[in-house]
Protein backbone atom coordinates (compact mmCIF):
# COMPACT_ATOMS: atom_id res chain seq x y z
CA UNK A 1 0.00 0.00 0.00
CA UNK A 2 1.31 3.42 -0.98
CA UNK A 3 1.63 6.18 1.59
CA UNK A 4 -0.29 9.36 0.66
CA UNK A 5 1.57 12.34 -0.58
CA UNK A 6 1.41 15.62 1.32
CA UNK A 7 -1.03 17.09 -1.30
CA UNK A 8 -3.61 14.39 -0.84
CA UNK A 9 -4.56 15.42 2.68
CA UNK A 10 -5.11 18.95 1.48
CA UNK A 11 -7.37 17.82 -1.35
CA UNK A 12 -9.40 15.70 0.96
CA UNK A 13 -9.82 18.54 3.38
CA UNK A 14 -10.90 20.84 0.58
CA UNK A 15 -13.38 18.32 -0.67
CA UNK A 16 -14.70 17.83 2.85
CA UNK A 17 -15.14 21.59 3.23
CA UNK A 18 -16.91 21.87 -0.10
CA UNK A 19 -19.20 18.99 0.82
CA UNK A 20 -19.85 20.49 4.25
CA UNK A 21 -20.56 23.88 2.69
CA UNK A 22 -22.91 22.26 0.17
CA UNK A 23 -24.70 20.36 2.91
CA UNK A 24 -24.93 23.52 4.97
CA UNK A 25 -26.27 25.45 2.04
CA UNK A 26 -28.80 22.75 1.25
CA UNK A 27 -29.80 22.57 4.89
CA UNK A 28 -30.12 26.35 5.04
CA UNK A 29 -32.27 26.32 1.95
CA UNK A 30 -34.42 23.53 3.46
CA UNK A 31 -34.76 25.40 6.72
CA UNK A 32 -35.73 28.55 4.85
CA UNK A 33 -38.24 26.67 2.78
CA UNK A 34 -39.65 25.00 5.87
CA UNK A 35 -40.01 28.34 7.61
CA UNK A 36 -41.73 29.75 4.57
CA UNK A 37 -44.12 26.80 4.43
CA UNK A 38 -44.84 27.13 8.15
CA UNK A 39 -45.43 30.82 7.70
CA UNK A 40 -47.87 30.16 4.88
CA UNK A 41 -49.86 27.84 7.14
CA UNK A 42 -50.05 30.22 10.05
CA UNK A 43 -50.25 33.65 8.48
CA UNK A 44 -52.35 35.22 5.79
CA UNK A 45 -50.18 35.47 2.69
CA UNK A 46 -49.32 38.84 1.37
CA UNK A 47 -51.29 39.51 -1.70
CA UNK A 48 -48.13 40.34 -3.73
CA UNK A 49 -46.19 37.09 -2.95
CA UNK A 50 -45.44 34.88 -5.97
CA UNK A 51 -46.04 31.48 -4.48
CA UNK A 52 -44.88 29.71 -7.63
CA UNK A 53 -41.28 31.10 -7.28
CA UNK A 54 -40.59 29.43 -3.94
CA UNK A 55 -38.38 26.37 -4.61
CA UNK A 56 -39.16 22.91 -3.37
CA UNK A 57 -42.63 23.92 -2.08
CA UNK A 58 -45.10 23.54 -4.88
CA UNK A 59 -48.63 24.27 -3.64
CA UNK A 60 -51.27 22.02 -5.09
CA UNK A 61 -54.73 23.46 -5.54
CA UNK A 62 -56.27 21.68 -2.63
CA UNK A 63 -59.97 21.08 -2.81
CA UNK A 64 -60.24 20.90 0.93
CA UNK A 65 -58.10 21.97 3.84
CA UNK A 66 -56.14 19.29 5.77
CA UNK A 67 -57.81 18.27 8.99
CA UNK A 68 -54.83 19.50 11.05
CA UNK A 69 -54.46 22.84 9.32
CA UNK A 70 -56.41 26.01 9.85
CA UNK A 71 -57.74 26.94 6.46
CA UNK A 72 -56.96 30.33 5.11
CA UNK A 73 -59.09 32.31 2.75
CA UNK A 74 -56.67 31.82 -0.15
CA UNK A 75 -55.48 28.28 0.55
CA UNK A 76 -59.03 26.95 0.42
CA UNK A 77 -61.55 28.45 -1.88
CA UNK A 78 -64.72 29.25 -0.09
CA UNK A 79 -67.05 26.76 -1.68
CA UNK A 80 -69.90 28.29 -3.48
CA UNK A 81 -72.93 27.11 -1.63
CA UNK A 82 -75.02 24.85 -3.71
CA UNK A 83 -78.23 26.79 -3.86
CA UNK A 84 -80.87 25.03 -1.91
CA UNK A 85 -83.81 24.61 -4.08
CA UNK A 86 -86.08 27.24 -2.68
CA UNK A 87 -89.71 26.28 -2.82
CA UNK A 88 -91.57 28.27 -5.34
CA UNK A 89 -93.34 30.81 -3.23
CA UNK A 90 -97.03 30.30 -3.06
CA UNK A 91 -98.66 33.28 -4.57
CA UNK A 92 -101.03 34.97 -2.27
CA UNK A 93 -104.21 34.95 -4.26
CA UNK A 94 -105.35 38.37 -5.17
CA UNK A 95 -108.69 38.80 -3.44
CA UNK A 96 -111.51 38.96 -5.85
CA UNK A 97 -113.05 42.31 -5.45
CA UNK A 98 -116.55 42.16 -4.04
CA UNK A 99 -118.87 43.94 -6.32
CA UNK A 100 -120.12 47.11 -4.76
CA UNK A 101 -123.90 46.97 -4.67
CA UNK A 102 -125.54 49.52 -6.80
CA UNK A 103 -127.84 52.07 -5.36
CA UNK A 104 -130.84 50.45 -7.01
CA UNK A 105 -133.03 48.74 -4.38
CA UNK A 106 -133.18 44.98 -4.38
CA UNK A 107 -136.53 43.91 -5.77
CA UNK A 108 -138.82 42.55 -3.09
CA UNK A 109 -139.49 38.87 -3.80
CA UNK A 110 -143.05 38.25 -4.83
CA UNK A 111 -144.93 36.38 -2.11
CA UNK A 112 -145.95 32.85 -2.80
CA UNK A 113 -149.56 32.84 -3.86
CA UNK A 114 -152.01 31.05 -1.62
CA UNK A 115 -152.25 27.47 -2.83
CA UNK A 116 -154.82 26.13 -0.38
CA UNK A 117 -158.50 25.40 -0.93
CA UNK A 118 -161.01 28.20 -1.49
CA UNK A 119 -164.66 28.54 -0.55
CA UNK A 120 -167.14 28.27 -3.38
CA UNK A 121 -169.86 30.36 -1.75
CA UNK A 122 -169.53 33.55 -3.78
CA UNK A 123 -169.01 37.05 -2.47
CA UNK A 124 -165.20 36.90 -2.73
CA UNK A 125 -163.34 40.16 -2.01
CA UNK A 126 -159.86 41.67 -2.44
CA UNK A 127 -158.46 43.88 0.33
CA UNK A 128 -155.91 46.28 -1.16
CA UNK A 129 -152.81 47.39 0.67
CA UNK A 130 -153.04 51.06 1.50
CA UNK A 131 -151.67 53.83 3.69
CA UNK A 132 -152.81 57.11 5.16
CA UNK A 133 -156.15 55.93 6.54
CA UNK A 134 -157.31 57.99 9.49
CA UNK A 135 -159.98 56.25 11.56
CA UNK A 136 -162.33 59.20 12.08
CA UNK A 137 -165.62 58.04 10.58
CA UNK A 138 -165.09 60.03 7.37
CA UNK A 139 -164.49 57.79 4.40
CA UNK A 140 -163.33 60.23 1.72
CA UNK A 141 -159.88 58.53 1.56
CA UNK A 142 -161.58 55.28 0.53
CA UNK A 143 -162.83 56.68 -2.74
CA UNK A 144 -161.31 54.82 -5.68
CA UNK A 145 -161.17 51.46 -3.87
CA UNK A 146 -163.76 48.85 -4.90
CA UNK A 147 -166.74 48.55 -2.60
CA UNK A 148 -168.82 45.47 -1.84
CA UNK A 149 -172.50 45.44 -1.00
CA UNK A 150 -174.73 43.32 1.23
CA UNK A 151 -177.53 42.27 -1.14
CA UNK A 152 -178.84 39.22 0.66
CA UNK A 153 -181.48 39.29 3.42
CA UNK A 154 -180.41 36.74 6.01
CA UNK A 155 -183.34 37.26 8.34
CA UNK A 156 -186.25 39.68 8.82
CA UNK A 157 -187.40 39.99 5.26
CA UNK A 158 -190.90 40.76 6.59
CA UNK A 159 -189.45 43.89 8.19
CA UNK A 160 -187.46 45.04 5.19
CA UNK A 161 -188.96 47.71 2.97
CA UNK A 162 -186.12 48.33 0.53
CA UNK A 163 -182.77 50.13 0.08
CA UNK A 164 -183.93 53.21 1.98
CA UNK A 165 -184.71 51.02 4.97
CA UNK A 166 -181.19 49.56 4.97
CA UNK A 167 -178.42 49.37 2.38
CA UNK A 168 -174.71 49.01 3.02
CA UNK A 169 -171.48 49.51 1.05
CA UNK A 170 -168.26 48.19 2.61
CA UNK A 171 -164.53 48.63 1.82
CA UNK A 172 -161.68 46.54 3.12
CA UNK A 173 -157.97 47.44 3.07
CA UNK A 174 -154.84 46.67 5.04
CA UNK A 175 -151.32 47.66 5.98
CA UNK A 176 -148.66 45.92 8.05
CA UNK A 177 -150.42 46.83 11.31
CA UNK A 178 -154.18 46.75 10.71
CA UNK A 179 -157.04 45.30 8.75
CA UNK A 180 -159.25 48.29 7.91
CA UNK A 181 -163.00 48.37 7.31
CA UNK A 182 -165.14 51.29 6.17
CA UNK A 183 -168.91 51.28 5.74
CA UNK A 184 -171.42 53.69 4.27
CA UNK A 185 -174.88 52.85 5.63
CA UNK A 186 -178.25 54.11 4.47
CA UNK A 187 -180.74 53.67 7.34
CA UNK A 188 -184.03 55.53 7.57
CA UNK A 189 -184.30 54.92 11.31
CA UNK A 190 -181.10 54.71 13.32
CA UNK A 191 -181.49 52.90 16.65
CA UNK A 192 -178.71 51.76 18.99
CA UNK A 193 -179.63 51.55 22.64
CA UNK A 194 -177.07 49.02 23.87
CA UNK A 195 -173.37 48.67 24.44
CA UNK A 196 -170.70 46.01 24.83
CA UNK A 197 -171.67 42.43 24.05
CA UNK A 198 -175.37 43.36 23.64
CA UNK A 199 -174.81 45.85 20.85
CA UNK A 200 -175.96 43.33 18.22
CA UNK A 201 -179.57 44.20 19.22
CA UNK A 202 -179.24 47.51 17.43
CA UNK A 203 -177.71 49.06 14.32
CA UNK A 204 -174.25 47.56 13.86
CA UNK A 205 -171.93 45.62 11.51
CA UNK A 206 -170.44 42.18 12.08
CA UNK A 207 -167.15 40.96 10.56
CA UNK A 208 -166.36 37.25 10.65
CA UNK A 209 -162.80 36.04 9.97
CA UNK A 210 -161.50 32.49 9.62
CA UNK A 211 -157.75 33.12 9.96
CA UNK A 212 -156.75 29.52 9.14
CA UNK A 213 -158.73 28.84 6.00
CA UNK A 214 -156.68 25.88 4.79
CA UNK A 215 -155.95 24.45 8.23
CA UNK A 216 -159.54 23.67 9.17
CA UNK A 217 -161.26 24.02 5.85
CA UNK A 218 -163.89 21.38 6.61
CA UNK A 219 -164.63 22.40 10.20
CA UNK A 220 -168.16 23.81 10.35
CA UNK A 221 -168.09 25.29 13.86
CA UNK A 222 -166.20 28.16 15.46
CA UNK A 223 -162.81 27.39 16.92
CA UNK A 224 -159.75 29.26 18.18
CA UNK A 225 -158.87 30.85 14.82
CA UNK A 226 -162.38 32.12 14.01
CA UNK A 227 -163.30 35.67 15.01
CA UNK A 228 -166.67 37.41 15.23
CA UNK A 229 -166.20 41.16 15.69
CA UNK A 230 -169.06 43.62 16.21
CA UNK A 231 -168.70 47.29 15.18
CA UNK A 232 -171.26 49.75 16.55
CA UNK A 233 -171.64 53.41 15.49
CA UNK A 234 -173.22 54.22 18.86
CA UNK A 235 -176.14 56.64 18.91
CA UNK A 236 -174.14 59.83 18.17
CA UNK A 237 -175.07 61.12 21.60
CA UNK A 238 -174.58 59.27 24.87
CA UNK A 239 -173.33 55.99 23.38
CA UNK A 240 -169.96 56.17 21.59
CA UNK A 241 -168.81 54.02 18.71
CA UNK A 242 -167.19 50.81 19.92
CA UNK A 243 -166.10 47.28 19.05
CA UNK A 244 -166.50 43.91 20.71
CA UNK A 245 -165.05 40.46 20.01
CA UNK A 246 -167.54 37.67 20.69
CA UNK A 247 -165.43 34.78 19.36
CA UNK A 248 -163.12 33.01 19.94
CA UNK A 249 -163.03 34.71 23.39
CA UNK A 250 -164.64 37.65 25.11
CA UNK A 251 -161.68 39.67 26.27
CA UNK A 252 -162.20 43.34 27.15
CA UNK A 253 -158.58 44.14 26.27
CA UNK A 254 -159.21 42.97 22.73
CA UNK A 255 -162.24 45.25 22.48
CA UNK A 256 -160.17 48.27 23.47
CA UNK A 257 -157.49 47.54 20.89
CA UNK A 258 -159.89 47.93 17.96
CA UNK A 259 -160.24 51.54 16.81
CA UNK A 260 -163.74 52.58 15.74
CA UNK A 261 -165.21 55.92 14.73
CA UNK A 262 -168.56 56.87 13.16
CA UNK A 263 -170.30 59.98 11.83
CA UNK A 264 -174.00 60.58 11.07
CA UNK A 265 -174.48 61.33 7.38
CA UNK A 266 -177.88 62.26 5.99
CA UNK A 267 -180.19 59.32 6.39
CA UNK A 268 -177.62 56.95 7.81
CA UNK A 269 -174.01 56.94 8.97
CA UNK A 270 -170.40 56.26 8.02
CA UNK A 271 -168.12 54.01 10.10
CA UNK A 272 -164.40 53.16 10.10
CA UNK A 273 -162.51 50.54 12.06
CA UNK A 274 -158.90 49.35 12.39
CA UNK A 275 -158.38 45.81 13.69
CA UNK A 276 -154.82 44.97 14.80
CA UNK A 277 -153.26 42.02 13.02
CA UNK A 278 -151.37 41.29 16.24
CA UNK A 279 -154.66 40.69 18.02
CA UNK A 280 -155.59 38.19 15.33
CA UNK A 281 -152.19 36.48 15.55
CA UNK A 282 -151.44 37.23 11.88
CA UNK A 283 -148.34 38.54 10.12
CA UNK A 284 -149.95 39.91 6.95
CA UNK A 285 -148.47 39.58 3.48
CA UNK A 286 -149.82 39.94 -0.03
CA UNK A 287 -151.44 36.79 -1.29
CA UNK A 288 -152.88 35.60 2.01
CA UNK A 289 -156.47 34.38 1.93
CA UNK A 290 -158.92 34.18 4.82
CA UNK A 291 -162.46 33.03 5.18
CA UNK A 292 -164.74 35.97 5.93
CA UNK A 293 -168.31 37.22 6.04
CA UNK A 294 -169.97 40.60 6.67
CA UNK A 295 -173.43 41.18 8.13
CA UNK A 296 -175.34 44.35 9.01
CA UNK A 297 -178.06 44.44 11.67
CA UNK A 298 -180.93 46.94 11.66
CA UNK A 299 -183.33 48.00 14.38
CA UNK A 300 -186.03 50.50 13.43
CA UNK A 301 -187.95 50.58 16.71
CA UNK A 302 -186.75 53.28 19.12
CA UNK A 303 -186.25 52.33 22.77
CA UNK A 304 -186.10 48.65 21.88
CA UNK A 305 -183.44 45.96 21.56
CA UNK A 306 -183.87 43.73 18.53
CA UNK A 307 -182.37 42.47 15.29
CA UNK A 308 -185.27 43.26 13.01
CA UNK A 309 -183.35 42.74 9.76
CA UNK A 310 -179.94 41.31 8.90
CA UNK A 311 -178.30 41.81 5.52
CA UNK A 312 -175.29 39.76 4.41
CA UNK A 313 -172.86 39.66 1.52
CA UNK A 314 -172.47 35.89 1.07
CA UNK A 315 -175.50 33.88 -0.05
CA UNK A 316 -176.18 30.98 2.30
CA UNK A 317 -173.92 32.30 5.09
CA UNK A 318 -174.88 30.66 8.41
CA UNK A 319 -173.99 32.04 11.84
CA UNK A 320 -170.93 30.42 13.36
CA UNK A 321 -170.28 28.10 10.38
CA UNK A 322 -166.95 28.98 8.62
CA UNK A 323 -167.66 26.59 5.74
CA UNK A 324 -170.39 29.05 4.58
CA UNK A 325 -168.00 32.05 4.43
CA UNK A 326 -166.49 33.74 1.40
CA UNK A 327 -162.80 34.33 0.55
CA UNK A 328 -160.89 37.50 1.47
CA UNK A 329 -157.56 37.94 -0.35
CA UNK A 330 -154.87 40.45 0.61
CA UNK A 331 -153.33 42.23 -2.35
Amino acid sequence: MKNPTPSQPRNQILIALVVALAVFTIGLIGITAGLRTLNQRTTTPVATADLASIPLTPLAQATSAPHDATPTPTATSTPTATPTSSPTPTRTPTPTATATPTSAPTPTPQPTAYAGPLRQNGGDTIAFRTSGISVDGRISEWQGLPALTLPVIQTGSQNYSGPDDLSVSVWLAWDENYLYLAASVVDDQHVQELRSYDLYNGDEIDLWLDTDLAGDFSVDTNNADDYQIGLSPGNFDSIPAEAVVWYPQRRPEWNSRIHVAAQPVGSGYQLEAAIPWSMLGIQPRPGQVFGYAINASDNDTPNSAAQETILMQTPGMAWGNPTTFSNLRLQ
